[in-house]
């Protein structure tokens, strides 16, 4: 795995291209603090429900399917952000021997791909989420949560993951090797 560096700002950028660029890594931060946020979420859920189950034997009720919900929104909160620091996993077999040219045409093509990706994924979220909500669908379990409120994870991170690869893409085009 290799850090992806053309995922930084071009000093050459147009203006209303880094103002995108800049309300995108915006975005990609937040999200990617809330997933940190919700991590730490995590391990205290759990730490709970350990020391009651083991130690008080009184189970936490609902403990695994809040992990399951938060794990969910980690990865999609978390994945923009990733993105955008370029820590996303890379076969470099081929990549590393190939010249500039070569490197930014696969580069692009890997942004248009996250992008269609992103695409497709919030699409298929919001048409999931619509209809949970519409069915009035609850989570099984003791949490029984409205399954359209979890759903929202998807669209949430289709929309920062699809802005960080649209900026991540732009930001190549105004980089073109010659």
């Amino acid at each position: 795995m290799q850090r992806n560096q053309d995922a930084a700002a071009a000093p050459g950028d147009a203006a209303p291209a880094s103002r995108l660029g800049a309300a995108a890594d915006a975005c990609a931060r937040v999200g990617g603090w809330l997933s940190a946020l919700m991590i730490l979420a995590v391990l205290a859920i759990t730490i709970v429900a350990v020391v009651r189950r083991y130690l008080l034997s009184d189970p936490l009720l609902g403990a695994d399917a809040a992990v399951g919900f938060l794990m969910v929104f980690i990865v999609m909160l978390g994945a923009a952000e990733a993105l955008r620091r370029g820590d996303h996993i890379r076969i470099d077999i081929l990549y590393d021997r190939c010249g500039p040219r070569l490197r930014w045409w696969l580069d692009l093509l890997a942004q248009l791909s996250v992008l269609g990706f992103a695409v497709l994924l919030g699409l298929t979220g919001w048409r999931t989420m619509m209809f949970s909500r519409r069915f009035e669908a609850y989570s099984p379990g003791e949490l029984a949560l409205p399954m359209w409120m979890l759903q929202t994870a998807l669209v949430l991170g289709a929309l920062l993951l699809g802005l960080a690869a649209l900026t991540a893409f732009l930001r190549l085009l105004a980089r073109r090797p010659r």
